[in-house]
């Protein structure tokens, strides 16, 4: 929304501390890392579609089962009033920063985000605009978020802001206005000062078919902004015909499914028209392509595909949205995301191109990379599979190799964690991994590839950096394995007690046993826990990360291994899943395995009984997770059995 400054602080104020005291009840696992791989910042999602995990900005929003246990954020929803969109706590870590940006997707233009400082110190600056501030924990304030934009913490511990989208209504009106009016006296809402109850949340947000009225606001806005270039002001112009053809239509046919038709042959006609009038070299004042600009405020949103619109969200509150793949190509000029994130930031949102024929990366073909949490048998599965012909491997996991490529080490991401996406995989890191691989790859007879290869890739690492190796080798197929969470749990702490999987001594800021096994996001919250509770949100962060990610990638790319069924008959498993690999299979295993390179103890059935009452104790932070993994097994398994 557009202010008249770059900041409103409105007069209100609320007790950081007992805000703060509901964030430290809510289990890490509640901390989601930010979908775009921005660098120590990460979520709790408060508001979200039907209350569910996800960050998607279109729907029937409701209260997660995060907000249900926060009485006072409730009570102060409440205070607030107003429609109530996608809300959250987003961390914000010691020295890390949420880069310069603007927001302009369809969401940012139609609604309010405020801001309620909750854990902060001296060191957190947000600027907007030439406007920099420091948000005092318990104030609320508003900002113009279409103005470029920053938050910087450079301080020595995490920002945590509560952060609530509403598209207005209620007394939020009146604390605006009052807000715009001049210094106010604050009123000061004591938690159980009110109800929390009676909420009122978003159920439309995005339209089935745009009306024209809308239309002619957005580009009466658009027009305020756009500045004096005669190619700009005939361009729209040109919109404002189209919109007149689109009122036409709307005349006819309403939001009815029987105009689709025409209103998809408007949508392109005006497309080719404003191509052509060289819409691709024109930028906004703000340094917003034009093309954009339009994109999400009129074209993307004039017209919802059939079955509607799904949008992700993939910035975090405060930060900037991309959005899933447009279904409809023909309604986007560009094929990019939503949010602008400003030249000069260190995350572009340019895409990875395909690589020139002559590059490693183009060297191989549909790699198989095994996913997993820590101690599942990946190891056992990665050297079982190594025999399968015409497969490479570096023959190890690929611990060094990844993470001495600039940028992709923890300790060059301010320690945030082992999380790469799609972001991190910008070209100079691809060729430079692609050629680290393929020099060292080997078939089961030792010999090097010649041409391209069909490389075997495995390290647990690797189940938090699914969306990069998508963006890497986009043909590139997944082969999740599950084992028993009670059996993974046994053997993860004997792992870490044995001293033998010793990932990251000296890791900033951790006081308990050295970390051992994949840094996983949100690592700093189990500081202090017992070493059972460490490793149970360890397998919970890991498997939820997982999985969210596995569900973005087309079935036919993701297979599915059980632990205990390649145990108990390796041979029918090997020759069920390298046949959906595209793989031959001509090796005989016995009825056993031999024992991987990375076993502790000899394995026992149910050993994980030994310590049941530890595993009882912190089986609720497993529970839902697992439940989960289970579910997802049971269904791909089903679907590869019914497809063969």
């Amino acid at each position: 929304m557009r202010l008249k400054r770059p900041f409103l602080k409105l007069p209100i104020r609320f007790d950081a501390e007992a805000i703060a005291a509901e964030v430290r009840a809510l289990p890490p696992s509640a901390w989601t890392p930010h979908p775009t791989g921005f660098v120590g910042n990460e979520a709790v999602r408060l508001v979200t579609p039907i209350g569910e995990d996800s960050d998607a900005i279109d729907g029937p929003m409701g209260p997660t089962t995060h907000l249900q246990h926060c009485d006072y954020v409730r009570q102060i929803m409440a205070e607030i009033g107003g429609v109530w969109g996608r809300s959250r706590f987003m961390g914000l870590a010691a020295g890390s920063e949420v880069p310069p940006h603007i927001d302009i997707h369809y969401y940012w233009r139609t609604h309010w985000r405020i801001h309620i400082p909750v854990i902060t110190n001296p060191g957190v600056e947000f600027t907007c605009g030439d406007e920099t501030v420091h948000m005092k924990a318990g104030e609320c304030w508003v900002f113009d978020s279409f103005l470029k934009h920053d938050v910087q913490n450079r301080g020595d511990a995490q920002r945590i802001h509560l952060v609530l989208d509403t598209v207005g209504g209620g007394p939020f009106a009146d604390l605006l206005e009052a807000a715009a009016s001049g210094p106010q006296t604050e009123r000061f809402l004591r938690p159980g000062e009110r109800s929390g109850d009676g909420l009122v949340f978003e159920r439309l947000n995005s339209p089935k078919v745009m009306s024209p009225w809308e239309m002619r606001c957005h580009l009466a806005f658009t027009r305020e902004q756009a500045g004096s270039d005669p190619r700009t002001i005939r361009i729209l112009d040109r919109v404002e015909k189209f919109i007149d053809a689109w009122a036409a239509v709307w005349a006819r046919f309403g939001s009815d499914d029987a105009g689709r038709g025409e209103y998809e042959r408007v949508l392109e006609q005006a497309r080719r028209d404003i191509l052509a009038l060289g819409i691709s070299e024109l930028e906004m004042p703000n340094e917003v392509p034009l093309p954009r600009m339009l994109d999400q405020l009129i074209f993307v949103m004039a017209l919802a595909e059939p079955g509607g619109r799904v949008a992700k969200a993939e910035g975090g509150i405060g930060e900037p949205l991309r959005q899933a793949e447009p279904a409809a190509a023909s309604n986007s000029f560009m094929d990019m995301g939503v949010g602008v994130v400003v030249s000069g930031s260190a995350h572009s949102e340019q895409r990875l191109q395909p690589p020139p024929s002559n590059s490693y990366r183009a060297r191989f073909d549909r790699p198989v990379i095994v996913v997993s949490t820590p101690r599942s048998g990946s190891t056992l599965l990665y050297e079982t599979l190594e025999q399968a012909p015409g497969l490479y491997s570096i023959g190890d996991e690929s611990h060094r190799l990844i993470e001495t490529v600039p940028g992709l080490a923890p300790q060059h991401r301010g320690w945030s964690s082992n999380r790469l996406t799609a972001i991190d995989a910008t070209a100079d890191r691809a060729e430079h991994l692609a050629e680290g691989f393929y020099r060292q790859l080997r078939d089961r007879d030792g010999n090097a590839p010649a041409g391209r290869a069909r490389m075997l890739e495995k390290t647990p690492k690797n189940a938090l950096r699914i969306p990069f190796f998508d963006a890497l080798w986009p043909d590139s197929e997944f082969v999740y394995l599950y084992r028993d969470v009670r059996e993974t749990l046994y053997s993860m702490l004997e792992a870490w007690q044995s001293g033998g999987f010793r990932m990251y001594p000296g890791l900033p800021g951790w006081q308990g046993a050295t970390w051992s096994l994949l840094l996983v996001p949100g690592w700093r919250r189990l500081n202090g826990m017992p070493l059972p509770e460490i490793v149970a949100h360890q397998w919970a962060i890991t498997t939820e990360t997982m999985l969210d990610d596995l569900e973005q990638i087309p079935d036919q790319r993701v297979h599915v291994v059980d632990y205990g069924s390649f145990l108990a008959s390796p041979q029918a498993e090997m020759e069920s899943l390298a046949p959906a690999l595209g793989l031959g299979w001509d090796r005989q295993l016995g009825p056993s395995l031999p024992l991987s390179k990375v076993t502790v103890s000899a394995p026992e059935k149910d050993k994980w009984r030994r310590i049941e009452p530890t595993i009882n104790t912190i089986w609720p932070i497993v529970e839902k997770a697992d439940a989960r993994a289970r579910e997802f097994v049971a269904r791909r398994r089903a679907a590869t059995r019914a497809a063969a």
